[in-house]
């Protein structure tokens, strides 16, 4: 059985539900490997889709407990933010560990998303890798500075204001420590907010990068521009996808 995020949901699964079942997985998600967006969508479309065969009976808090664990493979150690989101949609407040709670809050503003996607390797176990970069410890005023900016990030969407919430992307502790990982990032995430973008920041462990806009952004062929020369500064081709803020997990009937 190959070792990957989806699987290990799965047996942890199939573990806390008491359930004997043989089950075969494919995984099919559109985007790359490695990238910093697929292991928790893939982790959570796995539990979601057990959910809706075997019919337990937990609750969604539950169900991303599980999907944290599926987490491990890539990331050495259970986080439910990810997943959580993956699994609830929309903007996701988890505010406890044990147990772990987690609420959707109301968005009251749908802006537009580009997805920056580098075609660049990258190295085995790289979210193990990234996390174990984050320091320790930091400073009190850096601290403080991240938790303005992350209640800025919330009020800004629950009030419906792009530019509040984009206020609240900017993090003075773990993007500084995976700046060597990161190519690129910080000088086009400058140039970027020089185009008035709302917000850029990092997807996952990186390298993808998310870029956030209002829906009628006027500048978007520009800032495309800026993406691809910047990129190709390095020598590095990129994929560019529009997207949106996305619903709850859910099984598609075929």
């Amino acid at each position: 059985m190959r070792k990957n995020t989806a699987v290990a949901a799965a047996k942890e699964f199939l573990k806390r539900t008491s359930e004997k079942a043989y089950v075969s997985l494919r995984i099919w998600k559109g985007i790359p490997v490695g990238k910093g967006l697929g292991s928790s969508g893939a982790t959570a479309a796995t539990v979601i889709g057990f959910y809706k065969v075997f019919k337990p009976n937990i609750d969604y808090n539950e169900l991303i407990e599980i999907a944290a664990e599926g987490e491990k493979v890539a990331a050495g150690s259970t986080h439910p933010d990810n997943v959580s989101a993956s699994i609830l949609g929309g903007l996701v407040l988890t505010y406890q560990r044990k147990p772990l709670r987690a609420i959707r809050l109301p968005i009251s503003v749908e802006p537009k998303m580009i997805l920056i996607i580098p075609e660049i390797s990258t190295i085995k176990e790289k979210t193990k890798m990234t996390r174990s970069l984050i320091p320790k410890q930091a400073p009190l005023e850096k601290v403080i500075r991240n938790l303005g900016r992350l209640a800025a990030l919330i009020s800004g969407f629950i009030l419906g204001n792009l530019d509040l919430a984009g206020s609240g992307m900017f993090d003075d502790i773990i993007e500084p420590s995976r700046k060597p990982l990161i190519p690129v990032y910080f000088k086009l995430k400058e140039k970027l907010l020089k185009m008035n973008v709302n917000g850029v920041c990092v997807c996952g462990a990186g390298p993808s990068i998310l870029v956030m806009v209002k829906q009628n952004y006027k500048k978007l062929d520009k800032v495309k521009e800026i993406i691809i020369h910047e990129y190709g500064k390095h020598g590095i081709r990129v994929n560019i996808m529009e997207t949106s803020i996305a619903p709850k997990a859910q099984v598609v009937e075929p």
